[in-house]
């Protein structure tokens, strides 16, 4: 069971799921990621509302957080402090980091946490690397499949434009999946030990429709990744 302080958060209503990827009200349901059929798992959460005035005045910074650190130094609470008691969203964000340090259990944790305003992978893609959280406090979340959705031999083909790689590699459109604001989810890398099938993903088109997402990214940081 993953250890954690009581956190201030409603469940939402969770979705049928199949054996590639588990979707729950309550944080342990992130330590599923171990499962050796899972790739994706997520905490379905409701942001409380204290956090929508410290969010919308992120979404308008260009001073994102950006950098590598010590696992122990974000356990212990010292990058983002959970108890802030001054700023909900940095004591959300310090809980998540401290959530993702223990679930991960490697050295060193790379994070972002900020404004995204354009297209960042708008071909679904696996991430060389052993797992990422990520959160989305505004905007549209990330965009997932499942299993039974995805054309695997079609990942490491080149075809001349990321449309054309996602009508390959998507099976059925209608099967694609999206996170909520405010869903945790953790997605496994190729890099996971022994890992055979990565989540395959992506960030959601937003520069198009004029949107900001607010989003925290932590991954496992390797050598080489």
């Amino acid at each position: 069971m993953l250890q954690h302080a009581s956190l201030p958060f409603s469940s939402r209503p969770v979705a049928p799921e199949d054996g590639s990827f588990r979707i729950g009200g309550d944080p342990d349901v992130l330590a599923s990621i171990h499962e050796p059929s899972v790739n994706v798992a997520i905490w379905a959460r409701l942001l409380p509302p204290d956090l929508g005035p410290e969010i919308a005045a992120r979404a308008s910074r260009k001073d994102d957080f950006e950098g590598i650190f010590d696992a122990a130094e974000i356990k212990e609470g010292r990058l983002f402090d959970p108890a802030d008691a001054a700023s909900p969203l940095r004591a959300d964000v310090g809980r998540l980091l401290q959530l993702f340090a223990a679930l991960a259990g490697v050295p060193r944790i790379q994070v972002f946490f900020g404004a995204i305003r354009n297209d960042q992978c708008r071909k679904f893609h696996v991430d060389y690397v052993r797992l990422r959280l990520v959160t989305t406090y505004l905007g549209p979340g990330t965009e997932w499949l499942p299993e039974d959705a995805v054309c695997r031999e079609e990942l490491d083909l080149a075809p001349p434009s990321p449309a054309e790689a996602n009508r390959r590699i998507v099976r059925d459109a209608g099967k694609i999946r999206r996170a909520n604001a405010g869903d945790v989810v953790i997605l496994k890398g190729e890099r996971y030990p022994g890992n055979e099938r990565a989540a395959v993903h992506r960030s959601p088109p937003i520069q198009a429709f004029g949107l900001t997402r607010v989003v925290l990214v932590a991954t496992t940081y390797d050598k080489g990744s």
